[in-house]
């Protein structure tokens, strides 16, 4: 039995929705509404009189206009319709036309979301049939590494752009003069190589070169790709000369576009906010968006794998299993520990 068949094929399908998601970068919130898209919630962001961040859906619900075409009024987000004002809770809580002693009507309030800043995101809970946890995973590091952020938008699954972040052979052809393993098979050529893949409580993680058994422990290896439910991939560097980590979330925005919110390790102090898009996940970008042009065009993409996309069929297979609410009682039955060879 080959790796891909211990796995097994499954086609890419939906996110998880018991999870916390980054709405938008922190510095991107400021002194006006922000409409962003979590999944399938159109959501407005906003900041009250204090600077506490909340999210609200974005909709009137007078007639149905976009809360996000409005402004801030002492703390509050008022429609640019009719005026009508909302609260961090979605209460309403100011109807300009109504004339003196007349009561806000019932059933005027509007539909909040758990909302968390951290960490210089925003996160927000958009599955009402559970409470969200107290607070969103943190980011590993983040006080004590200077970081660039920013922000690129994806017209590809959220599930397209983690699967491609835990691909050990694509960097050769994909990232010309960007990328470390192109640069070592420009002075190789292609040589047999092994990594190594192992499914973790949250996730899994690549790397290479692999350990010895499952019982050694991954250490710092050259190369550490990690990916965490829901959509957080981490991708860590540690040559003799340099060390880097690329922390990215791959946040569903529908059923075939994505936000990637990024975070690059810098040797510089602070937070810095970048509007530029990187080469190299550009390079990534058009790739993937290519490849769902061809799904939307014709559904199930057909696909063929190797022992070299054991990574991302796991990856694929930990994703639905979340999905689908059955990750904690199932992930025990996914392979352990895989050492995969490839020509890279």
């Amino acid at each position: 039995m080959s790796a891909t068949d211990e796995i097994g094929h499954v086609e890419a399908g939906g996110m998880p929705r018991r999870c916390w998601y980054i709405a938008a970068p922190s510095s991107r919130l400021t002194d006006k509404p922000l409409a962003v898209r979590v999944l399938d919630h159109h959501l407005v962001l906003f900041r009250d009189a204090a600077g506490a961040a909340h999210a609200l859906i974005d909709r009137c619900c007078h007639r149905g206009v976009e809360l996000s075409l409005g402004k801030l009024e002492s703390g509050t987000l008022a429609c640019g319709y009719h005026g009508w004002r909302y609260d961090g809770d979605g209460r309403c809580v100011h109807i300009p036309s109504l004339t003196e002693g007349r009561a806000i009507p019932k059933g005027c309030d509007i539909k909040s979301y758990p909302c968390v800043e951290q960490d210089a995101y925003i996160w927000v809970w958009t599955d009402a049939s559970e409470p969200a946890p107290a607070a969103p995973p943190p980011v590993p590091e983040f006080g004590n590494n200077g970081w660039t952020q920013g922000t690129v938008a994806l017209a590809c699954s959220a599930l397209a752009g983690i699967e491609n972040n835990v691909d050990y052979c694509h960097p050769v052809f994909a990232h010309p003069f960007t990328h470390g393993q192109f640069f070592f098979n420009q002075a190789n050529g292609f040589i047999e190589q092994r990594y190594e893949v192992r499914r973790t409580d949250n996730g899994l993680v690549v790397f290479m070169p692999p350990t010895a058994s499952a019982d050694d422990d991954v250490g710092t290896p050259l190369v550490r790709l990690t990916f965490e439910l829901p959509c957080r991939v981490t991708v860590s560097f540690n040559g003799r000369q340099s060390k880097e980590t690329i922390l990215m979330h791959f946040v569903p925005t529908g059923d075939g576009t994505a936000r990637q919110e990024w975070l690059t390790s810098s040797t510089k102090p602070g937070l810095v906010w970048s509007d530029e898009e990187p080469i190299i996940f550009k390079q990534d970008r058009l790739l993937l968006e290519s490849a769902q042009r061809w799904r939307d065009r014709d559904g199930v993409l057909l696909e063929r794998s190797v022992e070299a996309d054991v990574s991302t069929l796991l990856v694929r297979r930990i994703v639905a299993l979340a999905a689908a609410g059955r990750w904690d009682a199932e992930r025990d039955r996914l392979p352990a520990r895989r050492v995969v060879t490839v020509r890279a």
